[in-house]
């Protein structure tokens, strides 16, 4: 492997200069406000709205117990939390656009509190309605609800206030009202309006305080404090309303209760109760049937408990929608230990990541989906480009944003941090051992599925029934969209290249015939675990070798290659579109060059073993990755044995989906028990779209073989055992999980996880009769056998 290169003093400002950049671009995107600017950003609250600004306004809600101040401090509720004593909490209708519902059963407050949000298209006005609605056990059960509103950074771009009142007692319902003036947004006014049959404990109070800028996003532990210097036992903060850059609106109600914070610029009319009533009730009409429309659902799905479930999984993934602006820990030290070249290359780089310097960069900004609000409310790279495989087709524009957010963090070299933990709320939810990020660190680059799908919907080769994008009504706007992303994905995919490439100098024996140069392991590999690859604890070869292959990161090459091939031809670029279409063949000729176990039959690491090239041979996930990725054809000699793989019931084939490790090796079920056994959705939705795809197949127009019958076979029955896993989980649990048994089908490891369990909405519509794909379009017409991701481009 070349060495990466330094970050010099240049790129670093070039990395501040981009922040700069992008902070004035998102700054006048505010001015001109869209749909885009506000929302429930801040997934790691229960709920909280922020815009797309940096640096602007933070609001949060909390609750707790109203019936002492000891309960309310042991009970308060801000952030997600695994336990907090919630039966279930999460939208039950949302659409980024527009807005929806959000329900959390809080059984230990004997409570089911919502959340309903709606915002106006313009992205100059938006509501949330708070509804508290009592067990029918405790129907005098008395709650404590603390609005939060916060001014980040008040002496930085540009002026900014906000003062904050109560309101006359009665006048118009406002409780309290609170007025400034941000750059960024312009002029505004927040009012918190109550309802008449409120039963109200105590007055509202409204206390604005000064506090260190490292408190702002603390609204929690600044209330606590607060509350426990007062006197005796009082349960409400004391009346100091005025300046400040921070503010609490705190009320407690005895019984059910009802109440709107509203915002508006000063130039706008803001949504009153009845107009926040009728859009709601417009949404939540009109919600289920877009949703089918964009989501069909075929049999066996077509019960109306699934309707239910699909709107529900989605709503949490777009719900999970996060911006995020902040510093990151970064060691740009570019040790020489980090090349992996020595034998205990491992225990080197751990040695040289202890004594390196560690460089906080300049604020960088972030829109992402998160794979879980209470456990991973943050960005990560491999989750990123699974959760735009449903949002594409619900919101291409949105998918495009997204996109372009996540390549944008690029540096010069073309590295993007695995897992972007951007400022001190973020960093205060991971483990200090995992803040730091490497620039010798990948992750599979699936951002790349994106572009295949994105191409098809540009060229009207794929249907597309989600929202009015701009890129699809304006050839222009999409043009311009690509040809900027596609240097940016590029550069990524030869940074990957580069710093992960194999040991083809000849140091180390390589099978005869193999193309010398396409060969990719993960830096970063210890004995138990290679992070960087996505699947933590999966086995692979021990102890780790400099000199080994690794059989998923040659795949993910292939199918990066083979989206960047699609995105050239498509600009006209037919250099480059000739340069990966030579790549393409060259990772699927290596694929069994290098990694095809001919005695096993089965898709092998590789590690270099008594001066010898040796398969290292850990049946599961990785055994599939060239079929997953689009590398394996229907005529490909080896399909079927990767087809006897993963529907022998003693190895990968499970009631509940495909085992990530096959139940007859030695490791299955051991150590971490992550990656060695249970089933992931991710992984699994690439199967049955996949197999589909090959099932599909008919390059020459020839009938259907048997090797097609049975993976089309298989696709059917692995797409009803995922669906039903999903929703018999959900259903008896109220969560959506990141993992599942294999045993028994349970949700497992942390729960409110979304992320990419939502990728099962891929499957609800899909048939396998080539007459009915994609709603009456022959999936052969795109040219499967040399599009290497076809297999997403119809439901």
């Amino acid at each position: 492997m070349a060495p990466a290169s330094p970050l010099s003093r240049r790129v670093r400002s070039l990395v501040v200069a981009f922040s700069v950049f992008a902070l004035t671009v998102l700054t006048s995107n505010a001015s001109n406000a869209s749909w885009q600017t506000w929302g429930p950003y801040r997934p790691n609250l229960y709920f909280g709205v922020r815009p797309q600004v940096p640096e602007t306004l933070l609001m949060g809600l909390m609750w707790a117990s109203g019936d002492s101040r000891d309960k309310l401090l042991s009970t308060l509720r801000d952030t997600c939390e695994q336990n907090d004593g919630m039966r279930g909490y999460g939208w039950t209708y949302y659409d980024t656009r527009l807005g929806g519902s959000q329900t959390m059963h809080d059984t230990q407050l004997q409570l089911d509190l919502d959340t309903d949000f709606l915002k106006t298209e313009d992205g100059a006005t938006w509501a949330v309605r708070i509804t508290g609605t009592p067990d029918p056990s405790a129907p005098d059960v008395n709650t404590s609800v603390i609005l939060h509103v916060a001014v980040e950074n008040v002496t930085s771009n540009g002026p900014k206030s906000l003062v904050c009142e109560k309101q006359t007692e009665g006048k118009d319902g406002i409780e309290a009202v609170c007025r400034g003036e941000i750059a960024a947004l312009g002029e505004l006014e927040l009012n918190v309006l109550g309802d008449a049959m409120n039963n109200l404990v105590y007055n509202t109070a409204v206390k604005s305080v000064q506090v260190p800028e490292d408190k702002i996003w603390q609204a929690k532990s600044v209330f606590i404090d607060h509350l426990r210097a007062l006197p005796g036992n009082q349960m409400t903060l004391e009346d100091a309303a005025g300046a400040g850059n921070m503010h609490f609106v705190q009320l407690t109600f005895q019984g059910p209760f009802k109440l709107m914070l509203t915002y508006h610029g000063v130039e706008a009319t803001p949504l009153n109760p009845n107009t926040v009533e009728s859009g709601l009730s417009s949404l939540r009409s009109t919600f289920p049937s877009t949703v089918d429309r964009v989501f069909p659902r075929s049999s066996p799905f077509q019960q109306d408990k699934y309707a239910k479930f699909t709107q529900e999984i989605l709503s949490n993934l777009l719900g999970g929608l996060g911006f995020f602006h902040g510093d990151t820990k970064v060691d740009y030290s570019n040790a020489t230990e980090y090349l992996e070249t020595d034998l205990d290359f491992w225990l080197k780089a751990q040695a040289a990541m202890a004594r390196a310097p560690i460089t906080t960069t300049a604020p960088l900004t972030l829109l992402t989906h998160t794979p879980s609000r209470p456990f991973f409310p943050r960005g990560f790279l491999w989750d990123e480009g699974f959760h735009l495989l449903p949002v594409i087709e619900w919101d291409l524009d949105l998918a495009v944003s997204v996109l372009q957010s996540w390549l944008n963090l690029m540096d010069e070299d073309g590295w993007i941090g695995r897992e972007q933990i951007l400022g001190p709320e973020a960093r205060s939810r991971v483990p200090a051992e995992f803040h730091v990020q490497y620039p010798h660190y990948a992750n599979p680059p699936t951002l790349s599925l994106l572009f295949p799908i994105l191409i098809s919907k540009l060229a009207g080769t794929s249907p597309y029934a989600g929202h009015p994008s701009t890129y699809l009504s304006s050839p222009d706007d999409a043009s311009r969209m690509l040809k900027d992303l596609y240097p940016l994905l590029a550069r990524h995919y030869q940074w990957f290249r580069r710093t992960q490439a194999g040991n083809f100098t000849g140091a180390y024996p390589r099978p005869e015939g193999a193309i010398a140069g396409e060969g990719f392991r993960w830096r970063g590999r210890t004995p138990m675990h290679c992070l960087t690859s996505g699947l933590d604890d999966y086995p692979r070869a021990n102890p780790p070798h400099p000199g080994e292959l690794h059989v998923d990161a040659l795949a993910w090459v292939g199918a990066s290659a083979n989206a960047l091939q699609q995105v050239a031809r498509h600009l006209g670029e037919q250099a480059d579109a000739d340069m990966y279409e030579k790549h393409v063949a060259a990772v699927k000729h290596n694929l069994d060059a290098l990694h095809w176990d001919a005695a096993n039959k089965t898709y092998c690491d590789a590690t270099i073993a008594s001066d010898n090239y040796t398969l290292v041979c850990y049946e599961g996930y990785v055994s599939l990755f060239p079929l997953l990725l689009g590398l394996m054809d229907a005529d490909h000699p080896n399909l079927p044995a990767v087809l006897d793989l993963l529907s022998d019931p003693a190895k990968m084939w499970s009631d509940y989906g495909l085992r990530s490790l096959s139940a007859a090796d030695p490791n299955y079920g051991k150590d971490d028990n992550y990656w060695r056994g249970a089933v992931w959705m991710n992984l699994n939705v690439l199967a049955v779209l996949r197999l589909r795809d090959v099932g599909l197949q008919n390059p020459a127009g020839q009938g259907r073989t048997p090797v097609q019958t049975r993976a089309l076979s298989l696709a059917a029955q692995l797409r009803e055992r995922l669906v039903n896993t999903v929703y018999n989980s959900w259903e008896q649990t109220g969560f959506f999980w990141e993992q599942y048994s294999d045993k028994t089908g349970e949700g497992t490891h942390s729960r409110a996880f979304t992320g990419w369990t939502a990728c099962v909405i891929l499957l609800l519509g899909l048939q396998f009769d080539k007459t009915t794909v994609g709603r009456g379009m022959d999936i052969a017409s795109l040219g499967s056998s040399s599009s290497t991701l076809s297999f997403f481009w119809c439901r």
